[in-house]
C-alpha cells in the first residue's frame, strides 16, 4: 500500500513539474521559442527532407525541426517542449529500470528533464537534441525488450544498435551506449567488460565519416548539439517580445511594453521609434529616452549583434528603400542557422512584390507554399487585395545611383527626392541629424525638404532656435522659421538657466548636456 502511495506521489511530482515547465515557457519565455521557429524554414518537400541525410542524427533533426515549425502557434511551443521533456524523462526512467536499476530511476529522470529544460533556455539549443535523447533511449528499450542481452552475442547487436543510433540520432548513440554499459555492469553479464568499448563506437564512426558529413569528429559525436546550463535571459525575452509584437502589427502593445520599462534597451527603442514614425510622432518622442536608437547609424558586419542584423530590414521597409530592405534580409539569412529564416523569406517576397519583380516574388512564395504554416500567407500576398504593395511602391527610391556601405543619409535624401511626401523618411533624416548634434546639416536638410511645407514639430522648432541664435540671425528673420511663441518664451527662460534639469525634455538640454553615442 505504501509503495503505491509513494508511486502516486512521484507521478504527482512529475505532473507538477510538467505544469511548472509549461507555465514558465508559456508566460515568461514563449518569445524565445517563437524566435527559434522564425530562425528556420521547414519545407514539406522530398528535396528538403533529403538534405537531412547530409548530417548525422537525421531522424532526430527532422522530427525536432518539424515540431519546432509548430512553435508559430501561441500554446504550441511550450506544450511541445514540455511534452518532449516529459517523454525524454519517461524513456530514460524505463531504460534505467530495464537496465536493472531498482531505485532512483524517477529521481534521475527528473534531474535529466530539468537539465534539458535549463539548456532549452538558450535559443541555440534545438529541440532535435531532446529528440536525440528520446530516440537513443527508445532504441535501447526496443533492443532490451527482446532480452538479447542474455545471449553471448549481444555485444554485436549493441555495436550495430549504437552505429544505427549515431546515424538516426547523433548524440543519442552515446545515450544508448551508456545505458548498455549500465545494464552490463548492473546485471554482471560475463561479457560486461567488452561493453565498456561501446562509447568508443560513435567516436570511430565520426572519424570514418568526417569527409562525408564535413563535421569535426567532436561535433559529429554530439550532433545536433549539447547545450549549456544557463540562467533565464528575461531581458532578451522582453526584447524579443517587443520585436514580435511589432512583427504581428500590435503597435499599441509595442508602446505599452516599452513605456512600462524604466530603461528600455536600444533594441526595444528601435521598434518603438518605428511605431512612432508611422503615427507621425517620431520627433515628439525622440527626446523621451536617452540614448535612443533609430537604426540609421548602424553598420552591418561580422561583429554586428545578431538582433541588430535581423531587425534592419524593418527600417528600410518602413522608409521605402526596397534595395536595402532586400540586402538587409539577405544578410539576416546569411547569419541564420542553415541560412534559413522564414521572416526574411517573407520579407524578400514582399520586397519583390513592391519592386514589381513578380518572378522573384514567386520564387520565395513557392517556398512558403511548401510550409505547414505560411501557405495561406503566400496566397494572400499573391493576390494583394488590399493594395498594400501598390501603395508601398509609391515610396520607392527612383534615383539612379550606386551606394556602398550602410550610410543611411544618402538613402533618406534620395527617397525624399523621389517622393517629397515621404514624411517618415523626412523625420528619420532630420532626427538623425539632431541626434548627431549636426545643426548645420539639419538646417540645410530642413530648408531643402521643408522649405515649401514647414514641418512644425516642437523638436524641430527647438533645434532651429539653437541654430538661429548661434548664427546670430537677426531677430526679425526668426519669424520665418519659429512659429511656436510658447517654445520661444521657454527658450529665453532656458538661456537664463542653461543645463537646468527642468528642461530635460527639450532638445536644448540634449544639445548642451548629452554625450553622443559611440
Amino acid at each position: 500500500m505504501n509503495s503505491k502511495i509513494s508511486k502516486y506521489g512521484i507521478y504527482a511530482i512529475i505532473a507538477l513539474w510538467g505544469v511548472a515547465c509549461f507555465t514558465f515557457f508559456h508566460f515568461a519565455y514563449r518569445h524565445h521559442l517563437f524566435y527559434e521557429e522564425q530562425n528556420q524554414l521547414f519545407l514539406l518537400t522530398s528535396d528538403y527532407v533529403a538534405t537531412y541525410f547530409n548530417k548525422p542524427a537525421w531522424l532526430a533533426c527532422l522530427a525536432g525541426d518539424f515540431l519546432t515549425s509548430l512553435y508559430y502557434y501561441l500554446f504550441a511551443g511550450p506544450a511541445i517542449l514540455t511534452a518532449m521533456l516529459l517523454v525524454a524523462g519517461d524513456v530514460l526512467r524505463r531504460s534505467l529500470q530495464k537496465a536493472g536499476i531498482r531505485h532512483g530511476c524517477f529521481f534521475v529522470a527528473i534531474v535529466v528533464m530539468t537539465i534539458l529544460a535549463v539548456m532549452s533556455l538558450k535559443t541555440e539549443f534545438r529541440l532535435s537534441s531532446i529528440m536525440a535523447v528520446i530516440i537513443g533511449g527508445a532504441l535501447f528499450l526496443c533492443v532490451s525488450f527482446f532480452q538479447i542481452h542474455k545471449q553471448p552475442w549481444c555485444i554485436i547487436v549493441d555495436v550495430i544498435a549504437v552505429a544505427f543510433a549515431h546515424w538516426v540520432a547523433g548524440v543519442g548513440a552515446m545515450v544508448y551506449a551508456i545505458l548498455a554499459v549500465i545494464r552490463a555492469l548492473v546485471r554482471r553479464e560475463p561479457w560486461r567488460w567488452c561493453s565498456l568499448a561501446l562509447p568508443f563506437v560513435p567516436i570511430i564512426i565520426s572519424l570514418l565519416t568526417v569527409n562525408y558529413y564535413t563535421l569535426k569528429p567532436s561535433d559529429s559525436i554530439l550532433y545536433p548539439g549539447v547545450g549549456k546550463l544557463t540562467m533565464p535571459n528575461l531581458e532578451l525575452e522582453r526584447q524579443l517580445a517587443v520585436e514580435d509584437e511589432y512583427y504581428f502589427g500590435n503597435y499599441e502593445e509595442v508602446e505599452r511594453l516599452v513605456e512600462s520599462n524604466d530603461k528600455p534597451s536600444l533594441h526595444e527603442l528601435f521598434f518603438y521609434n518605428l511605431v512612432s514614425a508611422q503615427k507621425d510622432m517620431l520627433p515628439d518622442r525622440l527626446m523621451k529616452y536617452r540614448p535612443n536608437e533609430l537604426g540609421t547609424f548602424e553598420k552591418i558586419g561580422p561583429d554586428t549583434h545578431i538582433l541588430t542584423t535581423k531587425r534592419m530590414h524593418e527600417l528600410y521597409w518602413l522608409i521605402g528603400d526596397m534595395t536595402y530592405t532586400e540586402r538587409a534580409a539577405m544578410l539576416a539569412n546569411v547569419f541564420s542557422p542553415s541560412n534559413r529564416n522564414v521572416k526574411m523569406i517573407k520579407c524578400l517576397a514582399e520586397t519583390s512584390k513592391v519592386s514589381g519583380n513578380d518572378k522573384a516574388a514567386e520564387k520565395f512564395l513557392r517556398l512558403l507554399d511548401n510550409t505547414l504554416i505560411y501557405g495561406k500567407w503566400a496566397e494572400r500576398t499573391r493576390m494583394d487585395v488590399s493594395g498594400k504593395y501598390a501603395d508601398k511602391a509609391k515610396m520607392i527610391n527612383t534615383k539612379d545611383s550606386i551606394k556602398t556601405g550602410d550610410n543611411a543619409y544618402p538613402i533618406l535624401c534620395e527617397l525624399l527626392e523621389s517622393n517629397p511626401n515621404n514624411t517618415i523618411a523626412l523625420d528619420y533624416l532630420l532626427c538623425s541629424d539632431l541626434l548627431l548634434k549636426d545643426l548645420k546639416t539639419f538646417k540645410r536638410d530642413y530648408d531643402h525638404f521643408c522649405g515649401n511645407k514647414p514641418r512644425l514639430k516642437k523638436l524641430y522648432q527647438q533645434a532651429l532656435m539653437i541654430y538661429l541664435a548661434a548664427s546670430e540671425t537677426p531677430v526679425e528673420q526668426w519669424s520665418e522659421y519659429i512659429k511656436d511663441e510658447h517654445e520661444l518664451q521657454r527658450f529665453m527662460m532656458y538661456n537664463s538657466h542653461r543645463g537646468d534639469p527642468a528642461f530635460s525634455d527639450t532638445y536644448w538640454y540634449y544639445y548642451d548636456k548629452m554625450k553622443l553615442n559611440k
